[in-house]
């Protein structure tokens, strides 16, 4: 049954999209399993339902609503409606495989960071916490050519953080980048993007050293991190030629032991 009534906009809010990325979530007006998808396009999100007898889209602005009504919103937002569908890693040979190329396996398995397998979407899930070690939020990188490539499943604006210990941490884009830094003895930071949103800081201040090594193609953003995080600690900035979660583990050692404390 359709939930007309439903506030769209206070929905799409409560979702937290970053600039430039795509959501997907079970839809708020005909209650279909993971059929509402939204893109935030800067200035405004265009979502639909890929539910036949739902059918809903549109574009509505972003940013309406107030911090408390969005809080209210988000808490429709919740990961039990996906985590039944998560499953240990291990059970897919696609996703242990894609874990071991993509230089996260030792955080995998030293527990620096928690990942699940999303059967039903086919997807590597990298579980996120927030400062009180609480699941809020989970990252699933589709292991098909499933769009969107990276899906955030909840509206948490917390970022993933890796689980080792050091007074330096990197920060990089994706989740499986974050995790390959770790073997260089520092803590991985993935803003899930390249925007810092400010929530993020309160994660990143605590360190004592923060480096920037965001893709080469996202220098500008790297440097107006760069900037923001200054005040709070030392910064470095990294420009990088190739994605850190395809070196080889000498080269993230080189390039990154050296700030490991």
């Amino acid at each position: 049954m359709k939930n007309k009534g439903v506030n769209i906009n206070g929905y799409i809010d409560a979702m937290a999209i970053q600039e430039g990325v795509t959501m997907r979530s079970d839809c708020p007006v005909c209650g279909h399993k993971n059929s509402f998808s939204a893109t935030n396009l800067g200035g405004s999100v265009v979502y639909n339902c890929f539910y036949a007898d739902c059918g809903i889209s549109g574009k509505v602005r972003h940013g309406l609503f107030s911090t408390a009504r969005m809080q209210r919103e988000r808490k429709r937002l919740t990961l039990s409606m996906y985590r039944q569908y998560f499953v240990p890693v291990s059970r897919s040979q696609k996703a242990v495989q894609y874990i071991k190329e993509n230089n996260i396996y030792t955080a995998y398995s030293q527990k620096w960071a928690n990942l699940e397998l999303d059967v039903r979407e086919n997807r590597v899930v990298f579980l996120v916490y927030d400062a009180d070690n609480v699941l809020v939020d989970a990252v699933g990188r589709s292991l098909t050519n499933r769009k969107p490539k990276w899906k955030r499943y909840c509206a948490s604006r917390v970022p993933f953080v890796t689980n080792n210990k050091s007074d330096t941490c990197v920060i990089v884009e994706d989740c499986a980048s974050a995790c390959a830094v770790t073997q260089a003895g520092v803590v991985g930071v993935a803003l899930m993007g390249t925007n810092l949103i400010d929530n993020y800081v309160n994660y990143i201040k605590k360190f004592k050293t923060a480096i920037v090594a965001l893709d080469k193609d996202a220098s500008k953003k790297s440097l107006t991190i760069s900037k923001e995080l200054f005040a709070h600690l030392t910064v470095h900035n990294l420009f990088i030629e190739t994605d850190i979660k395809t070196w080889d583990v000498d080269k993230i050692n080189e390039r990154f032991r050296v700030y490991s404390s």
